[in-house]
């Protein structure tokens, strides 16, 4: 397939965008949780998009985590999603590539709603891959004083990320007719090889 987007997403806005995402996309693009995005499925991705929820100004850890666990947001008995890897653990076990990536977030408006996005795109460019596009934050807000809190998509987000899936598509075909030789992608992991430490 030629593009994958791959998704930590703890209340379900996260997945939403990856799915816009994919469907702007288009051309058989998939948005799949980490647990899915494994290298087999890399392998004949020319485009991995990687996105995450901002906790703390970067990514989310096992800490932050443990803590969604404890809160029911969205509606009633809704509880965290954590049954994936996250984005975190599944960007330290992939493997060096040189495909096109771009990066997306879901946070809060404000300077606390950014972070992880940057920080998904700096390791992927550091295992070779080849920024698409600059990274994108897609808007939730938190909602109190109701008997449903939480945080939910702002409207309009969901179509934003599906107009920036089709600008990625045209980019990812403009580096290809200039010209650009295709990148190619072992799909391999850390996993796959000795490494210390893990």
């Amino acid at each position: 397939m030629d593009a994958v987007v791959v998704y930590e997403s703890l209340w379900g806005n996260t997945a939403a965008i990856a799915r816009a995402i994919a469907r702007g996309l288009g051309n058989g693009a998939v948005a799949l949780p980490t647990d899915k995005a494994t290298p087999a499925v890399l392998a004949h991705a020319r485009l991995v998009v990687a996105g995450a929820p901002v906790h703390a100004m970067n990514l989310p850890t096992e800490a932050s985590r443990k803590s969604a666990m404890a809160k029911t947001y969205g509606r009633p008995g809704l509880h965290a999603d954590v049954s994936h890897p996250s984005i975190r653990q599944w960007l330290e076990d992939l493997g060096p590539s040189s495909v096109h990536c771009a990066a997306f977030e879901t946070g809060i408006r404000g300077p606390l709603g950014h972070g992880a996005a940057r920080a998904i795109l700096a390791r992927l460019g550091s295992l070779g891959y080849v920024p698409l596009d600059e990274p994108h934050t897609f808007t939730v807000a938190l909602v109190t004083g109701s008997a449903e809190p939480g945080a939910l998509l702002l409207g309009g987000q969901e179509e934003k990320a599906m107009h920036w899936g089709e600008h990625l598509a045209r980019s990812l075909a403009a580096s290809q007719n200039d010209g650009v030789p295709a990148p190619t992608s072992r799909g391999a992991t850390r996993a796959d090889k000795p490494h210390p430490g893990q």
